[in-house]
């Protein structure tokens, strides 16, 4: 509720404004140009803090991502690096999903490709799990496959 007091004092300060402007204004052609011109001004003043209401800008950059940027100025590079970043984010997300079921693995590998549309798809899931957990292979294929669209390949370390 405070936006919209915020622009209502917004607008009757520049109706004020205007109206104030306009009656100091001498009466001839500079008149019409002056009042045109404070009309798009109050007209401006209404609709610019709306807008602001609908839309956001998060002006937070983290230093980190800018700088990976810069590194990689290629179109090649920057590509590898967006790859190398979504598999990362998808190992996260595996892990978590087999978190959020108590079961607990050795490492999870995302294989990610592009294809000649530059859209990104899963292209292999590989998850190491150690032999105690052999039992929790079809649950590890059924929760990653569901939420991933993609069937897992286990590898079951026999040490």
């Amino acid at each position: 509720m405070s936006a919209l007091s915020q622009v209502s004092v917004v607008v009757c300060v520049c109706s004020i404004a205007c109206s104030i402007v306009s009656i100091i204004i001498p009466i001839g052609r500079i008149r019409k140009i002056i009042s045109m011109v404070l009309g798009v001004f109050l007209l401006c003043s209404m609709i610019l803090p709306l807008l602001g209401l609908f839309t956001s800008f998060d002006s937070n950059i983290n230093i980190d991502e800018k700088n990976y940027i810069d590194e990689y100025q290629s179109d090649s590079s920057y590509d590898d690096l967006v790859l190398d970043k979504t598999a990362d984010n998808l190992v996260l997300a595996a892990n978590n999903l087999l978190l959020s079921e108590k079961i607990e693995v050795d490492n999870i590998r995302v294989g990610i490709k592009k294809d000649e549309n530059n859209s990104i798809y899963i292209s292999s899931i590989y998850i190491y799990i150690s032999k105690e957990n052999e039992n929790k292979t079809e649950d590890i294929k059924r929760i990653i496959g569901t939420n991933m669209s993609k069937e897992p390949v286990i590898i079951i370390d026999e040490k």
